[in-house]
């Protein structure tokens, strides 16, 4: 048996924040120089001064690991139905590609498998960039295939920290940035620990992380737990109006709902 030393001095552990800025540089670069055809449904290169990506672009930095990512999207039409939060499951058409034009994965039927997708499970950049969209109006008939129109549509730019990482995945090679057109067909709104309180209002801090709201503070975040204050009495049975909305309840006038009012 032949046992190889690594020298540690050799070791070098992967500069995230470099790759950060790296992917950044590549990422402006390529919205820069490219541009949607829409009669082709492609991104093409500008070749006769058509408005670049770069021209429309919005910026949502996220930080992950103490590193600010900067997230790009464009929302070509914001839609007209519920818009998700991080912890809410959508229904998405998508084509992934990387900068060099080659396609990953893709999604035209929502007719085929399971089309949803929580954004509790995908990659972060997914996570972040289609709470900036809306999805549409169900427009299905009975016995028929699911259809929506009004829809929001548009791109995502996602740096690879917020996708795949230094890993990759499949055919995706490492630290590679990615590149969606999405059409957010459909929103499913949701309440995770059947309280009544939709999950999204259940961010208390608003900083779309919904595991640092914790109002009893028993380990469990609110969104996952039945009785948010801990007293004692679900959060079901807190709404003494029986409106069915437990956020509108406040016994002691303290302007704090019941439900997180451990002395309501």
């Amino acid at each position: 048996m032949v046992i190889i030393s690594c020298d540690d001095d050799d070791f070098k552990p992967f500069d995230y924040a470099g790759q950060a800025v790296i992917d950044d540089t590549a990422l402006i670069e390529y919205m820069q120089t490219h541009y949607y055809d829409e009669a082709l449904d492609s991104i093409k290169e500008i070749t006769n001064g058509q408005a670049s990506f770069y021209s429309q672009v919005e910026t949502d930095v996220i930080t992950e690991n103490d590193i600010d990512y900067n997230l790009y999207y464009i929302v070509s039409k914001e839609g007209v139905g519920s818009q998700p939060s991080t912890v809410d499951k959508v229904l998405p058409l998508y084509r992934g590609e990387l900068m060099s034009g080659s396609v990953f994965d893709s999604r035209t039927s929502i007719a085929v498998g399971n089309p949803w997708f929580s954004l509790q499970s995908v990659v972060k950049g997914w996570t972040y960039g289609f709470t900036h969209f809306k999805g549409g109006t169900n427009i299905s008939q009975p016995n028929a295939p699911l259809e929506f129109t009004d829809f929001g549509e548009g791109f995502l730019f996602i740096p690879s920290g917020l996708g795949y990482g230094n890993g990759g995945s499949g055919i995706i090679p490492p630290s590679s940035p990615l590149i969606f057109t999405i059409e957010l067909q459909y929103v499913s709104v949701e309440d995770h620990d059947n309280d009544n309180v939709p999950s999204y209002l259940e961010d208390l801090n608003s900083d779309r992380d919904f595991l640092n709201d914790d109002t009893d503070g028993d380990g469990i975040p609110d969104y996952l737990d039945g009785d948010d204050d801990g007293d004692g009495t679900i959060t079901l049975e807190e709404d003494t109006n029986g409106d069915g909305d437990p956020t509108n309840d406040d016994d002691d006038g303290d302007g704090i709902p019941n439900y997180l009012d451990s002395d309501s």
